[in-house]
């Protein structure tokens, strides 16, 4: 029986975004999951206490401190941006999420990552957000459609896109897709 994680509100810790929790799939059977650029973990925590294994990759290693706790969780420090080596060249994921992140040189070791029939749920910044502050680098915005574009020249099956401005908790313009491998 899964535990039910409590996610408090504070500053080491915002909740898990609202569109993940709503289109990652319950899991009961110990699939394995890859939070990439996890920060301080908001969505690991989550994807654990609803059943997943979850590998946590992050540069900055206090931020994974917290994450060791929890016995679904493996924490692995290591900057993605700085080193030439794909750290999972020879495992493959159930589901990858991406929140907040974009390095486009890794698009294609994450599509590579993901198991056939596995799931891609990425959702970032797009150009727009400059209007509201930052991410306001051109290099972290994404282009128009540009994350519908990567998963349709990839062949994966769109479940769910969205390219909106949102409110809450804060003003942002993001993509988010939700895509699974063919």
């Amino acid at each position: 029986m899964n535990k039910k994680l409590k996610i408090k509100n504070n500053n080491c810790l915002s909740p898990p975004s609202e569109w993940i929790k709503n289109n990652l799939p319950q899991c009961n059977t110990n699939l394995n999951l890859l939070d990439l650029a996890c920060g301080n973990g908001r969505h690991s925590i989550y994807a654990a206490s609803i059943g997943y294994k979850v590998t946590s990759i992050d540069k900055n290693k206090n931020k994974l401190s917290n994450l060791k706790k929890n016995k679904l969780i493996f924490p692995i420090q290591f900057d993605i941006e700085s080193n030439n080596n794909w750290p999972f060249q020879k495992k493959k994921f159930d589901v990858v999420i991406v929140t907040n992140y974009l390095y486009r040189p890794i698009f294609n070791n994450i599509i590579n990552s993901i198991k056939l029939h596995g799931k891609l749920l990425y959702e970032t910044f797009t150009a727009e957000n400059y209007i509201f502050g930052k991410p306001n680098n051109k290099n972290y915005l994404l282009e128009p459609q540009e994350l519908l574009k990567l998963a349709r020249n990839k062949n994966l099956k769109i479940i769910n896109y969205e390219e909106i401005i949102i409110t809450k908790p804060k003003e942002k313009a993001i993509q988010r897709i939700f895509a699974q491998i063919k």
